[in-house]
C-alpha cells in the first residue's frame, strides 16, 4: 500500500509540474539611458533601451506593437524617430526638437511585444534636467551587445529583419507537450488507482 500512495503522490507531482504554466515571455530591458531618477544638464538627445530577448518589429498586423512617448515637463508629447537594432535586442529613440522650458521631470513611456507570444512589456522613465545635473554624453553610454555578438549597426523599423528562431520552445512545442503528456499520466493514474482496488479487494477483513 505504502508503494501505490508513494507512486500516486509522484504522478501528481509530476501532473502539477505538467500543466504549471510557463513563465510569460516578455522581454525585458537590460539597459536603460537615462535611468529613472537621473538628474542630467540638458534632456538627452536620443533615449536608449535594450532587451533580454527580441522585441516584435515585424509582425505588428498579427497583434504585436511597440509604442514609445517622449513627454516634456509642460505635458507636451515630442516627435520621434525609432531606430531598431535588426535583431529586435535593441532600439535608440531620437527626441524631436522641444518647444518652451526643458527644466523639470521629463517622462519616457516605452511599451514593446514578444515576437512570438506578443506578449506585452512596458514601463515609465522619469528623469529631471536641471542646471546642475550631470552633463550628458554625445553617444548613450554602451551599445546594446549579447554574449560574445558584435554589435551590428542599427537600422529603421521599417527596414528592420525578423528576430531569429530562437528554438522550439513557442506554443506549438508546449502544445505538442501537453497532447502527448496528458494521454499519458491519464494512463498511469489509472493505472495506480486500478492497483489500488485491486490492494484493497485483496486485503483481509478487519
Amino acid at each position: 500500500m505504502r508503494i501505490a500512495i508513494i507512486s500516486a503522490l509522484a504522478l501528481a507531482a509530476a501532473l502539477a509540474l505538467l500543466w504549471t504554466p510557463t513563465a510569460d515571455a516578455q522581454p525585458e530591458p537590460t539597459l536603460v539611458f537615462p535611468e529613472d531618477g537621473d538628474v542630467l544638464a540638458e534632456p538627452p538627445p536620443i533615449i536608449r533601451m535594450c532587451f533580454d530577448s527580441p522585441v516584435n518589429i515585424q509582425d505588428l498586423d498579427a497583434g504585436g506593437d511597440f509604442r514609445f512617448a517622449v513627454i516634456t515637463p509642460e505635458s507636451r508629447g515630442l516627435g520621434l524617430r525609432i531606430v531598431f537594432r535588426p535583431d529586435g535586442l535593441g532600439v535608440d529613440v531620437h527626441r524631436g526638437l522641444p518647444e518652451g522650458t526643458l527644466e523639470g521631470e521629463w517622462t519616457f513611456e516605452w511599451r514593446v511585444t514578444d515576437p512570438e507570444t506578443l506578449e506585452p512589456a512596458e514601463g515609465t522613465v522619469k528623469f529631471t534636467v536641471s542646471p546642475d545635473g550631470s552633463p550628458v554624453p554625445e553617444e548613450p553610454p554602451e551599445p546594446c551587445v549579447t554574449d560574445n555578438t558584435p554589435s551590428p549597426s542599427p537600422t529603421s523599423a521599417p527596414t528592420a529583419t525578423p528576430a531569429a528562431d530562437e528554438g522550439n520552445d513557442g506554443p506549438d512545442a508546449i502544445f505538442l507537450g501537453l497532447v502527448i503528456g496528458v494521454p499519458i499520466a491519464a494512463a498511469a493514474l489509472g493505472l495506480v488507482l486500478l492497483l489500488l482496488i485491486r490492494r484493497r479487494r485483496g486485503s483481509p477483513a478487519g
